[in-house]
């Protein structure tokens, strides 16, 4: 039994581990995850950073691994027939995806999920070649070799001999760029086979190859091709046949009938420990792992570090650790990876991660060094940096705090580490929503006008959330903008994607009463962090937006001497940070967010 399967929540995951953090700062990580593919967590040295990353991608990584497949008109339905081993024949599926992320080889025994059912099956994927029936010449050439073959029978027979298989060299031709699937994988587009079954390929118009046909050709679900024999040519298609039989349960083999019967030809196909690729092996090293933790360089000043570079010496593609997982991570895109870049600030982060900001921002590729290729970020890889709070690290600049969701960690206290209360951290919300990072995961994608429709159908006190937002956000505006703090388009975007998805983990109740927690955690994650400067830049700006943190808003309190409580505060951790923040600079005449 996996770690994941002892436990039911991320939260009680970490208590296993001996990990211990406040139920907020877990919603508030997970969540961020959700609305940007890029966190910030900042703190003191052991208050556990990088160890809520990678345990987060270890809850991650026995996760069901998502197939969405579809039906086929008569190639699709149960079989009652046995094959001669006494086996059911299955079910046949054409797979959508199937480029991406069916392994060479994969036959083998899996747990599944369909329409909420579990099951074990086998699974199985055969290469399967049809050529253009209309082709007589073609066709001809195959029945003259059928029909020669069958008296080869007769006079076997007749002598007592036992027939062995009539083979024929076949050439098939394809186009490498029409395939989906890049070079590496690709030994050769121009190749020869060996195949048999002759009969077969005249009644059926078409034949199963030898599994060794993995090797030459991409892994798709339609390849169009060219097919020669003895000077004759034919079009033809290389398609994987998709199959999964034995063990299914009743409930199962109901749920497809029934898609069936009600012309439904699409379903999600759950398998469980399943990896990709697991006997084939592409030029780039392959990991295990769904994460990599990256310790940053004091030295580092370009990208090389992270993405690798063309190696002039051996002529070959230099690659790294965290360029191997991006590149695994874009063909397993039905799961998270995580690349963790731990103590990011040792070095100047816009020296060695600007390439990665802008394409985040953009999604735009970035130039790989010394060649004429780029890398496209795929949409399931997150990128977690951590931030060590002492005097060796470099200050993250705005256009890097902009672009973050920044979450504090804060040191318990002993008593709160050795007295933990498993209870305190229950969840109340959606919890298996808010543990799937890339559920939704269109909403990192939305518009304004797209938010606009979902946040308005909302309310809070007869009016719409929607409006409730607009006015907070220009508070906030309103106070900083004769700072060099203001914030834009990005930040407001963002702060609303937050609160959709917060919405939905709550399950999106039509009147949201709660709604100010999770604004306050954005006011904390997205507007705080650029805080800095000097007693007499800043201090102003922290005493108006400690004023804006609270119930009364007009008394212009003093951060420094307010008692906090949860009767007069209405965004209670922004209130808490900007006070400390407050004293820091009152006793040290400067003071930044990550102080």
């Amino acid at each position: 039994m996996s770690e994941k399967s002892k436990v039911d929540s991320f939260y009680k995951f970490l208590i296993s581990n001996g990990y211990y953090f406040d139920k907020e700062l877990i919603e508030n990580y997970l969540l961020s995850l959700k609305v940007k593919p890029f966190v910030i967590l900042t703190g003191n040295s052991g208050t556990g950073k990088t160890k809520l990353s990678q345990l987060f991608a270890k809850f991650c990584e026995t996760r069901y691994h998502m197939i969405k497949v579809t039906t086929k008109g008569t190639s699709w339905g149960y079989s009652e027939k046995k094959d001669e081993k006494g086996k059911d024949c299955g079910w046949s599926i054409i797979s959508e995806y199937m480029e991406d992320i069916l392994p060479y080889n994969m036959r083998g025994t899996y747990e599944i999920e369909v329409g909420g059912h579990v099951s074990t099956a086998e699974i199985t994927i055969s290469p399967y070649l049809s050529y253009d029936k209309h082709n007589d010449t073609f066709k001809e050439y195959f029945e003259e070799l059928y029909w020669i073959e069958q008296n080869q029978i007769k006079e076997e027979n007749k002598m007592g001999i036992s027939h062995e298989d009539q083979l024929v060299d076949l050439g098939i031709s394809y186009d490498a760029l029409s395939s989906s699937i890049s070079n590496e994988y690709i030994k050769s587009n121009d190749f020869s086979i060996t195949m048999n079954n002759i009969d077969s390929f005249i009644s059926d118009g078409g034949v199963m190859l030898s599994k060794g046909m993995y090797e030459y050709s991409p892994l798709k679900d339609v390849v169009i091709c060219t097919i020669k024999v003895s000077n004759i040519f034919a079009n033809a298609k290389l398609r994987f046949k998709f199959r999964m039989f034995n063990y299914l349960t009743d409930e199962i083999k109901e749920y497809l009938i029934n898609l069936k019967e009600n012309n439904e030809s699409s379903f999600e196909l759950k398998i469980k420990n399943f990896v990709p690729f697991n006997n084939f092996t592409p030029k780039f090293n392959l990991t295990p792992k769904n994460y990599e933790i990256i310790p940053i360089g004091a030295n580092w000043t370009d990208n090389t570090n992270i993405i690798g570079y063309h190696n002039v010496i051996t002529d070959d593609y230099q690659s790294t650790p965290s360029f191997d997982l991006i590149k695994y991570s874009k063909l397993d895109y039905t799961n998270p990876y995580f690349l963790i870049l731990d103590e990011m600030n040792l070095s100047h982060v816009e020296r060695y991660f600007a390439d990665f900001l802008s394409a985040i921002e953009s999604d735009e590729e970035i130039p790989l060094y010394g060649t004429k290729d780029s890398l496209k970020l795929p949409k399931n890889l997150f990128i977690i940096g951590t931030v060590n709070v002492d005097e060796t690290t470099y200050m993250f600049s705005p256009k890097v705090l902009d672009r973050a969701n920044t979450i504090e960690f804060n040191t318990l206290t002993a008593y709160e580490y050795m007295i933990f209360n498993l209870n305190d951290g229950d969840f109340e919300g959606n919890i298996e929503y808010l543990q799937s990072p890339l559920q939704d995961f269109e909403i990192s994608n939305m518009d304004i006008n797209d938010l606009k429709l979902k946040l308005s159908q909302i309310r809070y006190k007869d009016d719409s959330l929607w409006k409730t937002l607009a006015i907070e956000l220009t508070e906030l505006q309103n106070t900083l903008k004769d700072s060099s703090f203001e914030f834009g388009f990005r930040v407001i975007n963002e702060i609303l994607k937050f609160m959709l998805v917060a919405w939905k983990y709550e399950n999106s109740p039509n009147d949201w009463n709660t709604w100010e927690r999770y604004f306050d955690a954005q006011i904390k994650q997205k507007i705080l962090p650029k805080l800095h400067g000097s007693e007499k830049a800043i201090s102003n700006v922290l005493t108006d937006l400690f004023n804006l943190c609270l119930v009364e808003r007009k008394n212009n309190e003093n951060p420094k001497n307010f008692n906090i409580n949860e009767n007069n505060c209405r965004y209670r951790s922004s209130a808490l940070k900007l006070q400390n923040m407050s004293k820091l600079l009152s006793n040290q005449r400067y003071v930044s967010f990550i102080n």
